[in-house]
């Protein structure tokens, strides 16, 4: 697992994360909620190592994360950050191909790369100009490179031998429409089924309701509350969190309920 203790980030003398601990468990599904600023895409940046400078201690199989080496790092733990800029004019294939990177099969990777492309429903744009693209498909594409990076076909996760993955997302659907929307996270789903732990940050919570397993929620940089999907279904914590009129939070809380019964 990954494991996240007492983790805090200063800028200056603001506090952008406070004592913050949470778990990342194979085959499990956690939504990272809360209000905007409060600390979500903080988090994932420190447990992706692009923050160093934070205090506690970050562990990915009981050994600091800090002392991995990159490379395995980069071929057990993937990360989909909330945008990615690139004007050079790339394929979208040849944008999937860079998940291999940390492979240097890029260039041998083509069946892979296809069954990626196909998951994420950008096979039909793969000879297309990156920078042309959508948001909405350069999302997509950008998805399909993230999953190519942690990838095992026909392989069990839990074999000997094979590496623990961690899939990481920063608003993954952000730029979607509900269809895939919902597509992208039963193919999360999917990966999680294989023993990948999975990670979203995510601002829609009706939508982290009907796929999570569990809730971490943040507020002003620290752990609001945190538990299973139940929580959602509160409209005390909703309320609490997004500062929400009790009558409003109760009724996106029957929202969640009926999300929660439809699973």
């Amino acid at each position: 697992m990954i494991q996240v203790k007492n983790l805090s980030v200063y800028r200056g003398k603001k506090a952008i994360l406070n004592d913050v601990s949470a778990s990342l468990v194979a085959g499990k599904k956690l939504a990272v909620l809360g209000p905007n600023g409060a600390g979500k895409s903080t988090l994932l940046k420190c447990i992706s190592q692009e923050i160093s400078d934070y205090h506690g201690d970050i562990q990915l199989e009981n050994q600091s994360l800090s002392e991995w080496p990159a490379l395995q790092r980069a071929r057990s733990l993937a990360v989909m950050p909330q945008k990615v800029e690139l004007t050079f004019p790339f394929r979208a294939h040849q944008v999937v191909a860079m998940g291999r990177a940390p492979y240097g099969d890029e260039n041998q990777s083509d069946e892979l790369i296809r069954q990626a492309m196909l998951c994420t429903d950008v096979w039909h744009l793969r000879d297309r100009p990156y920078p042309l693209l959508s948001g909405g498909e350069q999302q997509r594409v950008q998805l399909a490179r993230v999953l190519l990076q942690i990838w095992q076909p026909n392989h069990d996760a839990g074999r000997a031998g094979i590496q623990q993955r961690y899939l990481l997302l920063d608003e993954c659907t952000s730029a979607l429409d509900p269809a895939h929307q919902h597509a992208i996270m039963t193919l999360a789903d999917q990966f999680a089924d294989q023993g990948v732990a999975v990670l979203a940050v995510m601002h829609d919570v009706a939508l982290a309701a009907s796929w999570a397993d569990e809730i971490l929620i943040l507020k002003q940089g620290e752990v609001l509350a945190s538990g299973d999907r139940d929580l959602l279904s509160q409209g005390d914590v909703l309320q609490q969190a997004y500062d929400l009129d009790m009558a409003l939070a109760s009724q996106y809380a029957r929202q969640n309920q009926q999300w929660l019964e439809f699973r």
